[in-house]
């Protein structure tokens, strides 16, 4: 990744973006599918690299049904994180349920049993509109996914994992770790680079990265410390988060 000079001349399928100051450009081809093809100078993710830091917003409207059609059927999700977003949506879940392609038994899910990760983002979507009427959807789905991680240390697999979790970086990496029994398709793994900073790898990405920022933010805003993450979009499946605080 380069600093644009304003010598330099940008091609006609990338967009600029705001990074700490420093404006990047990326091809179109690798922007995620979610990403909007032009809102203006966002502060946040228009399919490039940025820095953020909880306090500033998203910019930009997501298309849930290019996220959703970009996602293989095998993708899937535990039960644990849909419940939630059923409370949240109460009554008009019944109205989201029509769209999903495996709606829950009696409208509860299993905590433990796989459901269609498209399923998930459909019901994402809609908790996260709800939850947020005045926010952008990319600002809403941030926020709402912070809440999300109350939900996995809630959930039995969650205690065991997070208990020994001391500090930001040992619950990043022990989280992180646990996303295999989590979901099925994407991966994750690790590092620490320093004693306030680690490095996120996600292959095999399909979705919104707003989800899993929020996510990091909240596992560090957990021990009182401010988080800035470095996102950096490396292709249109394949995400690295340098988290610091």
């Amino acid at each position: 990744m380069k600093e644009v000079r304003s010598d330099q001349q940008r091609q006609a399928n990338e967009t600029p973006i705001p990074r700490s100051g420093v404006m990047r450009t990326v091809p179109r081809s690798v922007m995620p599918a979610s990403a909007p093809a032009a809102e203006g100078p966002l502060v946040g993710p228009n399919g490039a690299s940025f820095d953020v830091r909880p306090s500033d917003p998203l910019l930009g409207n997501i298309d849930i049904d290019a996220v959703v059609a970009g996602v293989p059927e095998f993708y899937a999700m535990k039960g644990m994180f849909f419940n939630a977003l059923a409370a949240t949506l109460g009554e008009r879940f019944v109205q989201v349920v029509t769209t999903l392609s495996s709606p829950p038994r009696g409208g509860l899910y299993l905590p433990f049993s796989d459901y269609p990760m498209r399923d998930f983002l459909r019901v994402y979507d809609a908790a996260a509109r709800l939850s947020h009427p005045n926010r952008s959807s990319r600002e809403a789905y941030r926020r709402l996914a912070r809440q999300q991680v109350a939900a996995f240390r809630e959930s039995a697999l969650g205690r065991i994992t997070m208990h020994l979790a001391t500090d930001p970086g040992a619950a990043l990496m022990r989280y992180t770790g646990s996303l295999g029994a989590l979901v099925k398709g994407p991966s994750a793994r690790a590092r620490q680079l320093g004693p306030s900073e680690v490095q996120i790898d996600i292959s095999s990405f399909r979705g919104t990265l707003e989800y899993p920022l929020g996510n990091f933010e909240a596992l560090v805003m957990g021990y009182g410390a401010k988080p800035t993450i470095s996102v950096d979009v490396r292709g249109p499946d394949a995400l690295q988060f340098v988290v610091s605080w």
